[in-house]
């Protein structure tokens, strides 16, 4: 499954372009189902959710959990770089 989502920087904070909650739905997926994939507590899925900041880490593991495909691009003096967060993340 992939997901495509612009982030665009808003007073600094990406994580208001970026609804979790629509993401896990999209999957057919209630909190409880993501939070035993990722063996935590369903008020840990909805703390995470409600984020306005959290770990690239965090982020990658919620979104492997959901069969997600995503990539971080920066592109830097002419150079782009990407960098796939969610390949090594997979649950098993």
């Amino acid at each position: 499954m992939k997901y495509y989502f612009a982030v665009v920087f808003l007073q600094g904070n990406i994580w208001s372009m970026i609804d979790l909650a629509a993401l896990r739905r999209s999957a057919c997926l209630t909190q409880t189902q993501l939070a035993a994939k990722l063996g935590v507590g369903q008020a840990q899925i909805s703390k995470i959710e409600r984020q306005d900041d959290m770990l690239i880490s965090t982020l990658a593991a919620y979104l492997a959990a959901l069969s997600a495909d995503a990539k971080i691009v920066a592109e830097v003096g002419g150079h782009t770089v990407t960098y796939d967060i969610t390949a090594t993340r997979r649950p098993r």
